[in-house]
């Protein structure tokens, strides 16, 4: 009995569900690549935290399809020419598996869409894989 060994491929709005099981991220092809989220609510960003799946869990420990440098901008809208840069951070291969960053750079402005834009990755030239990406901050107050 043959057992097909094709894939489909999961959707980028796996990197925003809980789970950090080998193989259940967001892989896109090379190592740029970008991801616009749409918040449940206009949010004054405070940081943002990226998951990668711990060096123990992966194949023959390498994690060089974890992102390395990103960054992330807010829009008022998906076709933005004036959005905001939070800053440019970058993702450790040896550290905890779950990192935090606090943004470089704040805006009074609160922002319900965000784009994570992946600069690089930790040497995979095929592929980069996005776990889990969270984004922080507090929902404005209504006056």
């Amino acid at each position: 009995m043959n057992v097909p060994l094709y894939r489909v491929p999961n959707p980028p709005s796996v990197a925003l569900q809980p789970g950090i099981t080998p193989g259940q991220c967001w892989a896109f092809k090379g190592t740029e690549g970008y991801m616009m989220i749409k918040l449940a609510h206009a949010v004054l960003i405070d940081g943002v935290s990226m998951e990668h799946l711990p060096r123990r869990l992966s194949l023959n420990n390498d994690i060089s399809s974890a992102p390395r440098r990103f960054s992330l901008r807010g829009l008022s809208h998906p076709e933005d020419g004036n959005s905001h840069t939070f800053g440019q951070f970058m993702y450790s291969d040896t550290g905890p598996p779950l990192q935090y960053f606090k943004i470089q750079k704040t805006s009074p402005v609160a922002y319900e869409i965000v784009e994570l834009y992946v600069e690089s990755n930790h040497g995979n030239p095929d592929y980069t894989c996005l776990y889990r990406i969270r984004v922080h901050g507090k929902i404005p107050k209504l006056t």
